[in-house]
């Protein structure tokens, strides 16, 4: 604001006028004039520069109103040009001011256009990335409007990219319907359009003409609200209540409403582009059949394009298509050879402009790195002579650094290895305790009971308990001696050893098989196989060690119900899960953290080492493998096995 008024003050001067001739200066006046010259040259390559100075005098006297304005023109302007970049940068730039003045609803909206010229445009990345973009801001703000706007743009991309018609139309639909629930009539009737658009390029008419016909209640809520209907969008509407009728009904039909869609062009023909009214005059024409009046409004499409210099192949295709509908084939091959001339000079014209952007592009980068060589050169001496010096001080902190890191590595190596040391003592001495306690208690039974039976004077009933507690005390003391060996072989055992092809279903009917012949009364032995074949390559007697254990664990454990192995192959992570699980009393959750600890017990009272889940655990750990107990069981207990293939 500050420069532009200093750059009227001297404008001024070099006039010969004096400073008080700039109160004589009528801002409002001159932005009007502005304004009205910009809005007319939408399309025009002076419209930029008219509309900074218009969006200059807004700002200066913090106008909003004309700014909106001034956004709104060059926004459109970039629209219909098609330039996406210069678009995107004007359109997010409004965007950025519709945040500092608090207009959502308008941000949502004009990012929701610059997606539809983008998805128009067949830029799929650019599109779906900027809708996913305007989903999330909508879901972050909680802003219905910014949600059905991004539905709205979902839908078109289905339609555009995808070809999912009926995708299209249900995104469209959820946001007609959020809109119309919101009063954003206007959005509605942009969305409604959309739709019926969609049906008439499929054929739909009917469907079409069900949507047009709820277009006057929608036009009379926007009365209501004094929302006047943008010229452009009436356009619309009548266009397609044409297409819809003819298609359907036949000209004779379509008249009446063929003569609303001129009359409304005719009276605003400077708000729309001639080239998008012959276009749809051209369709009318085809949806006619009438293949001479398309090629009349084609030609003069084309003598328009080429008043404002622009030429498009694709007219001269659809030109030459005509032609030989009509059965004029010698004109239609003439034309074809135009189409195919033009399109090669249009190619190699867009060719020699990149080939030249590229050539200056390379003589600007070759004078920018001349001038940093030159500037390199000036330094060079300076930065030798630093770099000697420098480089020398580096030496020597390096050289003292190196020794003092070596110093702290072996520290701490040192320090590691006590540790470890230290660890391994005590895990030595409390296995060495525990062996102790555990023996202990079942070998002093045997004295015990053996000093007894030795005595004599004992009935065949005392002997005969005597004996059971013995046995008892020796088969514990038996298996607690076997687990000690399975852990030393563990510690001393590797991954290298012999693996072979398991097949996972024979490995598990085996297990249950071994189960099956210890299986308490009550309890039911369930198999749940995978559909698939499935094997492992590991060693069989680990497998087999693991689902046995697990097994035994739950026949331990459950006095009634089931027992139940099943396994599927998972090939994307590539392991089989496998997974016991039992009706029993489950483990206490003060519990479930220790149960692969060596001599962890839950239940004092039940017979057994305690080092079945460790033993199951080392394995696992051997194979790479992972077992856990899954605590959102609640039915009993379950185990899940993860053994990689």
């Amino acid at each position: 604001m500050i420069k532009a008024a200093v750059k009227r003050f001297i404008i001024v001067l070099m006039l010969g006028l004096s400073p008080w001739a700039l109160k004589a200066v009528d801002l409002p006046k001159e932005m009007k004039i502005l304004a009205d010259s910009a809005q007319g040259l939408l399309g025009n390559s002076r419209l930029p520069a008219l509309n900074a100075q218009w969006m200059e005098i807004a700002r200066e006297l913090n106008d909003t109103t004309q700014m909106e304005a001034a956004y709104d023109n060059l926004i459109s302007h970039y629209y219909r040009l098609g330039d996406i970049d210069s678009l995107k940068e004007a359109t997010y730039e409004y965007m950025d001011w519709c945040t500092r003045y608090n207009k959502p609803d308008m941000r949502y909206m004009y990012w929701r256009q610059y997606i539809q010229r983008v998805t128009e445009k067949g830029m799929q990345e650019e599109a779906i990335a900027e809708t996913a973009r305007l989903h999330q801001d909508a879901e972050q703000a909680k802003s219905k409007y910014g949600l059905a706007c991004s539905e709205m743009c979902i839908g078109y991309n289905h339609r555009m990219f995808s070809n999912n018609v009926k995708l299209c139309l249900e995104f469209y639909s959820s946001a007609l319907k959020h809109f119309v629930e919101a009063g954003f009539y206007e959005d509605a009737y942009v969305v409604s359009l959309n739709i019926i658009q969609t049906n008439l390029a499929r054929g739909e008419y009917a469907n079409a003409i069900e949507y047009l016909d709820r277009m006057p209640g929608l036009i009379e809520k926007m009365k209501r609200k004094n929302m006047p209907v943008r010229p452009e969008l009436t356009m619309r509407y009548y266009q397609f209540q044409v297409i819809a009728t003819l298609a359907l009904k036949g000209k004779k039909a379509a008249e009446p409403f063929i003569a609303q869609a001129d009359k409304f062009y005719h009276e605003n023909m400077n708000t729309f582009p001639r080239e998008g009214w012959l276009g749809y005059k051209i369709l009318c024409a085809r949806t006619l059949n009438d293949h001479k009046m398309a090629l009349t409004y084609l030609d003069s499409l084309m003598d328009y394009h080429h008043s404002v210099g622009s030429c498009y192949p694709a007219n001269h295709l659809l030109k030459a298509q005509f032609m030989e509908q009509m059965g004029r084939f010698e004109d239609a091959c003439e034309v074809y050879k135009s189409y195919a001339h033009i399109n090669d000079s249009i190619r190699s014209a867009e060719l020699d402009e990149q080939l030249s952007k590229y050539t200056v592009q390379f003589e600007v980068d070759k004078l920018e790195h001349d001038k940093l060589e030159l500037r390199a050169e000036v330094n060079r001496n300076l930065f030798i002579t630093s770099l000697i010096v420098g480089g020398l001080i580096l030496a020597l902190l390096l050289v003292i650094t190196f020794y003092y890191m070596r110093s702290l590595s072996l520290n701490r190596k040192l320090d590691a290895a006590n540790k470890a040391v230290v660890k391994a003592s005590h895990m030595k001495s409390s296995f060495i305790q525990h062996i102790t306690h555990e023996i202990r208690t079942p070998l002093n039974s045997i004295i015990g009971f053996s000093s007894l039976m030795a005595a004599g004077g004992l009935t065949q009933e005392e002997i005969e308990e005597y004996a059971r507690q013995m046995e008892s005390s020796n088969a514990y003391l038996l298996d607690l001696v076997n687990n000690v060996i399975d852990i030393a072989d563990m510690d001393s055992q590797t991954d290298d050893m012999p693996k072979k092809q398991v097949n996972v279903d024979a490995c598990c009917r085996e297990c249950m098989e071994a189960v099956r012949q210890n299986l308490k009364d009550g309890i039911e032995l369930q198999y749940v196989p995978s559909s698939a074949s499935v094997t492992l390559c590991t060693v069989e007697v680990w497998i087999k060690r693991v689902l046995l254990g697990l097994l035994n664990n739950a026949n331990k454990f459950t006095e009634s119900g089931f027992i139940r192995l099943s396994y599927s192959e998972d090939k994307p992570n590539h392991l089989v899960r496998f997974i016991i699980e039992d009706s029993g009393p489950g483990i206490d959750e003060n519990y479930q953290d220790a149960i692969f600890e060596r001599f962890a017990k839950i239940d004092a009272f039940t017979q057994g080492t305690g080092l079945g889940l460790s033993i199951i655990r080392q394995i696992m750990e051997l194979v790479d493998g992972n077992v856990r107990l899954d605590t959102s069981y609640a039915g009993g207990a379950r185990f899940v096995v993860e053994w990689p293939q």
